[in-house]
């Protein structure tokens, strides 16, 4: 005799075989999803090769990549499933089977962790664009360890509340899941998994609301402005998403139905994971195309000779109509600077603000190497000829200081310089 998963509500009567599968957004989500995850991957891990500079959040990042795919892929045979995807009252126990529940139990214990660290991870990249900002690394500091016990309640209540009892066979799995505390309107289970999605959407729509806020403060320039713009729009769909998950997690609470939400629910953590993934790599794709397109002139830079590292194939110079054999080549070792010392013929490529911004998104944040600074110079002590000659003379004009007693002397001298021959 057919016997449903859970009892229906009132009004409602189990249909057991006849109703249509749910499943079909939540793979097509995941199938989208992990391609541009693996290309927002590609390009971080591309950036920080390039600038050959790791630091901890990129370690961080590369730990809930994988985790996150993991989970992301782990969702999909699991809404493959023949149960899932239908109502609570519409599944028959006599077609559930050990590992689909098992399975079933995993996906919801893992759910706390992965988006912990999926928060984590953008915090920590929102913390070192906004270094500067104390009372935002504060918050951001207080808010990871919020969500930490938060996720980790939800963690531990789906682990006591749904655990199989009293055995670990099939019937002990079922008794577990038919429990109030786990799938009942009211149980502890689903009441966590309330606060969890509140929290979360709290967290992300603060995130949202203080960048909003911090980022006209930011000295960078029109193409980073945008890479921030960009930022932007991506959290604010991360925010949708989290505050989609909590409207499904209260309709599952009120109908006590788990499977039949679970699939929206499921949609909306992978797409916020996702997103959260793709947060910190948006500005990988501009310091790619920085390292790749900007030329940057140094002493070993000779003029008139075009790098191979910045050409194409299809490079002018590289077209045989317009190379020309005759043409001495200059010598590679020769410097620009000691063949080019006039001031008019410096090629500046930025303006002259950029060599003093501080710019969270770029490669190599330090001034340019022309700014240098000799030490402390005093002035020219005053000799006793010429304090002889004004005596003698009864000049009015203005006599000459005398030498600082010490470097930081507010008579002293700093005389900055262009350049350094070598």
């Amino acid at each position: 005799m057919a016997s449903p998963l859970r009892s229906p509500p009132l009004g409602v009567a189990s249909v057991f075989g006849q109703s249509g599968s749910l499943a079909l957004p939540a793979i097509a989500t995941a199938c989208a999803c992990l391609p541009l995850i693996f290309f927002c991957a590609l390009s971080r891990i591309l950036s920080r090769v390039l600038a050959r500079k790791w630091s901890f959040q990129d370690y961080l990042f590369c730990f809930t990549l994988v985790i996150s795919i993991a989970f992301i892929a782990y969702s999909i045979p699991l809404t493959l499933a023949e149960p899932f995807g239908y109502h609570v009252w519409d599944i028959d126990t006599r077609h559930l089977t050990k590992p689909w529940m098992l399975r079933f139990l995993t996906f919801a214990i893992f759910t706390g962790p992965v988006l912990w660290f999926s928060k984590t991870m953008v915090i920590a990249h929102l913390v070192h664009v906004f270094t500067s900002v104390r009372w935002f690394k504060n918050t951001g500091y207080i808010i990871v360890v919020a969500t930490g016990m938060i996720y980790g309640l939800y963690t531990c209540t789906t682990s006591i509340a749904c655990s199989p009892k009293p055995d670990d066979d099939l019937d002990s799995y079922i008794n577990g899941f038919r429990q109030r505390t786990c799938s009942g309107r009211g149980g502890a289970n689903m009441a966590v998994g309330m606060l969890m999605a509140l929290i979360n959407s709290l967290a992300d729509f603060y995130l949202l609301i203080a960048t909003f806020v911090l980022s006209p403060s930011m000295n960078v320039t029109v193409k980073e402005r945008r890479v921030i713009w960009l930022m932007h729009f991506v959290g604010i769909v991360a925010s949708v998403c989290s505050i989609l998950g909590l409207v499904y997690r209260i309709k599952a609470f009120q109908d006590a139905d788990l499977t039949g939400y679970q699939i929206p629910i499921i949609v909306a953590l992978i797409l916020e994971v996702s997103i959260s993934l793709m947060i910190p790599c948006m500005s990988s794709f501009y310091q790619i195309y920085r390292h790749y397109t900007y030329v940057e002139i140094n002493e070993r830079t000779t003029i008139g000779t075009p790098s191979p590292r910045y050409q194409s194939s299809l490079s002018y110079y590289k077209s045989p109509s317009h190379t020309n054999p005759s043409t001495p080549t200059p010598d590679p070792k020769t410097s620009w600077r000691k063949t080019h010392m006039s001031v008019e013929e410096l090629p500046f490529r930025r303006a002259s603000a950029e060599f003093y911004r501080k710019s969270p998104l770029a490669l190599h944040d330090v001034r340019d190497s022309r700014m240098k600074r000799l030490p402390p110079t005093p002035l020219p002590m005053a000799s006793r000829n010429n304090s002889v000659a004004e005596r003698i003379e009864g000049s009015k004009g203005p006599k000459t200081p005398k030498t600082p007693k010490t470097p930081n002397s507010a008579r002293s001298m700093r005389l900055p310089i262009l350049f350094e021959r070598r």
